[in-house]
């Protein structure tokens, strides 16, 4: 791998106004300073084969980790947009066979080829508005063989794609096609103990009509058992008391949030190393008249998690700089910093991956350059989005297309 030298960026993010330079080495960080400060530090290095990139009029930001999606399904559910345009709400249709029935029917169908090309031309366009680590939810399949299909296409979307994909085995729903007892026998002693192999995270969905507390509670002890991380997808529509579950299994993060008490946002509060995620987009395009209650965790902003939740159902939406735009017309977010930490930093230690979401010495070169002035912009600027280039691993790739320059 040969060095990379950014230099002289307008504005790199975390660090002092004025032109930065940013020096990669073996797709680690090894200096950010003025270039003239560079160039006297790390002369030898420079002299070997780098690659130099004029950024004079480019802000730096580290790379997006996004944390919570759906990205690999087969089909479309636009149909199911403008039901709820016309005042359908989310369980209503799931609970007459379609939202993520309708996707499940349709990756059931799908050749493992197809949900491959799928997923990685999603991701293409993922690495486009500058998400360097993606987190991708099973869960489509709701059978042994599916479940099992998708995330061994996760693993080659991986080992095949400049993204990294961290993988989540998730129990979405309960089948039409298979008693409730019998699918949740089938959870617990055969795709959780078979999955690990697979996927080190585990997510379930906790809702009225979808799953109750106690089997939440039987699959998540199980998960846990087996060695998955947790997470839990909760109090989207209903609280049916997740947040306490979440909190007694020891999860990583809870998401959705749209129904939250403020003893149960004390609660997360109270919890060291407990997340909290945000999917405004969900809540869009599900025309919900709820608003996930980001504000009422404003004390841990370590922990705030803002994702795109991509899907095709409830948010097709890909671009965190959109999501960011989001959050501010629907939480009224005023703090530009806050929603850059929310898409790097915080995700990023969510997932245990410590190394990047970052510009610091030291950490893994996961970049992205906007032409814009600062990062302030860029929930501003979000549904424009104009990413100049992504840089992963300290290699520089054309926005769009996962080809280093």
């Amino acid at each position: 791998m040969k060095h990379l030298l950014l230099k002289n960026i307008s504005d790199v993010y975390g660090q002092p106004k004025g032109a930065h330079s940013i020096f990669i080495r073996d797709g680690v960080i090894q200096a950010i300073a003025p270039f003239a400060e560079i160039e006297r530090t790390c002369g030898p290095a420079l002299k070997e084969p780098c690659g130099v990139l004029d950024c004079s009029r480019l802000t730096a930001v580290p790379g997006f980790v996004d944390g919570h999606t759906h990205l690999l399904f087969a089909g479309s559910r636009e149909d199911e947009f403008y039901l709820r345009a016309s005042g359908e709400d989310y369980l209503s249709v799931l609970n007459k066979g379609g939202g993520l029935h309708q996707t499940v029917n349709a990756v059931r169908r799908a050749s493992g080829e197809e949900l491959l090309r799928n997923g990685l031309a999603w991701l293409d366009l993922a690495f486009g508005f500058g998400t360097t680590t993606i987190e991708i939810k099973s869960g489509y399949g709701l059978d042994l063989e599916t479940e099992r299909k998708m995330l061994k296409i996760l693993k080659r979307m991986d080992e095949t794609h400049p993204v990294d994909v961290v993988p989540t085995f998730l129990v979405h729903a309960v089948p039409k096609d298979m008693g409730r007892r019998k699918y949740l026998d089938l959870v617990e002693n055969a795709m959780i103990p078979e999955f690990r192999e697979y996927a080190s995270w585990f997510d379930l969905f906790l809702e009225k009509d979808v799953f109750d507390l106690p089997e939440a509670e039987r699959l998540l002890r199980k998960a846990k058992d087996a060695g998955y991380k947790i997470g839990l997808h909760t109090n989207q529509v209903f609280d049916i008391k997740g947040v306490s579950l979440a909190v007694d299994m020891g999860a990583r993060h809870v998401d959705h949030l749209e129904v939250l008490s403020p003893g149960d946002a004390a609660l997360i509060m109270g919890t060291a190393g407990l997340y909290a995620v945000f999917l405004p987009s969900a809540e869009i395009h599900a025309f919900s008249e709820k608003t996930g209650r980001i504000d009422l965790l404003m004390e841990m902003p370590d922990r705030l998690v803002l994702s795109t939740n991509f899907n095709p159902g409830t948010s097709p939406v890909l671009s965190p700089a959109a999501v960011m735009a989001m959050a501010v017309w629907r939480y009224r977010l005023h703090d530009p910093r806050l929603m850059v930490e929310a898409f790097t930093r915080n995700p990023a230690d969510m997932l245990f991956l410590h190394d990047r979401g970052r510009i610091e010495t030291g950490a893994r070169a996961d970049l992205v350059l906007f032409a814009l002035d600062h990062a302030a912009q860029i929930p501003y600027y979000g549904t424009i989005c104009p990413a100049a280039c992504v840089v992963k691993n300290g290699a520089c790739y054309q926005i769009g297309k996962p080809h280093e320059i």
